[in-house]
């Protein structure tokens, strides 16, 4: 029996919101593995007193850097969000940009789990933990501004709203990343390789950010009312 028009878009819509139900389930157990790992050690409870504190700061310790990646993984999910509530259709390259933005982001407890093994500040495994943390969270980015390189490519067939994609996801102001992150990433292993310290991989990383952050104030400035 012949498929109709309608049968068939029930169909895509169907399979689409199973791409982005799988996408939502991804981000809810990278956050659910990262706070499971925020708990004291069995042995804790054979502790002495003068121990305990030392124990707690590094319960402190793992909570901090899970906020901070709650946020993170947060940041991205919010953009994700974003992204696809343009989408109308979906085919095998958006699946697969989809699927390496989520690989990317699915790293995030390993790379939590790394900076808060050691607590030497100035210990090869304390750099290296950094380092990588700072790779997954550029892998993320990367990914996800190829995902929407795709969409903003493939729009008038992907995507509703067509006119207003390139303004509302600023792409203007995003597709620097497609060249600064790289360049990052090499700083970063140039960094990592003759063991300098992590800040100098933070401040670059931080780079990102502050370009981005000008861009967006250049392509897309804020409109000022008569009330302002």
């Amino acid at each position: 029996m012949d498929i109709t028009e309608e049968q068939q878009e029930i169909k895509k819509e169907f399979q689409l919101e199973r791409v982005i139900l799988f996408s939502d389930a991804i981000f809810a157990i990278i956050v659910t593995i990262m706070v499971i790992d925020i708990k004291l050690p069995e042995e804790a409870r054979n502790l002495a007193n003068s121990e305990i504190p030392h124990e707690f700061l590094r319960l402190f310790i793992k909570l901090m850097a899970y906020a901070a990646s709650f946020f993170l993984v947060a940041n991205f999910w919010m953009r994700h969000l974003k992204i696809f509530s343009f989408l109308r259709d979906y085919n095998k390259g958006l699946v697969i940009f989809n699927l390496l933005f989520l690989f990317a982001v699915s790293l995030f407890p390993f790379a939590v789990s790394l900076i808060t093994g050691s607590f030497k500040m100035h210990s090869p495994i304390f750099t290296w933990g950094v380092n990588i943390y700072i790779g997954v969270i550029l892998s993320s980015l990367m990914t996800q501004t190829l995902l929407t390189w795709y969409m903003v490519t493939n729009k008038a067939k992907l995507c509703i709203n067509n006119n207003n994609i390139d303004r509302i996801l600023q792409w203007k102001a995003q597709r620097v990343n497609l060249y600064l992150v790289p360049f990052i990433g090499l700083l970063v292993l140039f960094f990592n390789y003759f063991d300098m310290q992590p800040i100098f991989s933070l401040y670059s990383a931080a780079l990102i950010g502050v370009v981005n952050a000008r861009l967006r104030r250049v392509y897309y400035p804020k409109i000022k009312t008569k009330s302002d």
